[in-house]
């Protein structure tokens, strides 16, 4: 928020207008190597299941894998293939380690190596794959012309680490020009 303004206000109509978890429909998934319809609702009984929704790079902690836990309990380390490195609860620029999570929570993980944005993070015991995010068809297009050579190899390792990690941007080449095309959403994105 700009200056900090209207957060406070924003927040509040979170609260009164917005549905808690508990009353929204559980969330669908298939299981990995069935098929099979699964349905996994927000209460700490259930198997572990978050979907990842942003990643980003912490000079403290490396990748970070921002996650929202739609059942379960924890991340525990047996039950995941990746190793993690640190559980926290971000306030703004702070950060605080914790060492669970509980369905509803926002948390974020630090050691997830691999994960992009809309991977599901789910007990490997019970795996599910959870809907995926959909992003809407992007509003601009940029171009960039590289006229040095090693600028260029920079630039394409740069935007396709970059798309990985925000899905809603797009990277390719101009067969015509040779240019790199970035799209996305929109200047400020």
């Amino acid at each position: 928020a700009f200056k900090n303004k209207g957060v406070q206000t924003l927040l509040d109509a979170v609260i009164d207008y917005m549905p808690s978890p508990l009353d929204v429909e559980p969330i669908k998934g298939v299981h990995p190597d069935t098929g099979e319809e699964l349905v996994r609702p927000a209460d700490d009984d259930a198997p572990f299941a978050a979907l990842a929704f942003k990643i980003m790079t912490d000079p403290f902690v490396g990748q970070l894998s921002f996650f929202r836990v739609y059942s379960g309990v924890g991340i525990q380390p047996r039950a995941r293939k990746n190793v993690l490195a640190a559980l926290l609860k971000m306030h703004a620029n702070k950060r605080e380690e914790i060492k669970l999570v509980y369905s509803g929570d926002i948390a974020a993980a630090g050691g997830l190596k691999g994960t992009t944005t809309g991977d599901a993070l789910c007990d490997i015991q019970a795996p599910a794959l959870l809907e995926t995010m959909e992003f809407p068809e992007p509003l601009s297009i940029f171009l960039l012309n590289q006229r040095l050579r090693k600028t260029r190899r920079r630039w394409v390792l740069l935007s396709v680490s970059f798309c990985l990690r925000t899905l809603h941007w797009g990277f390719g080449t101009d067969e015509e020009t040779g240019q790199t095309i970035l799209s996305g959403m929109g200047e400020l994105h």
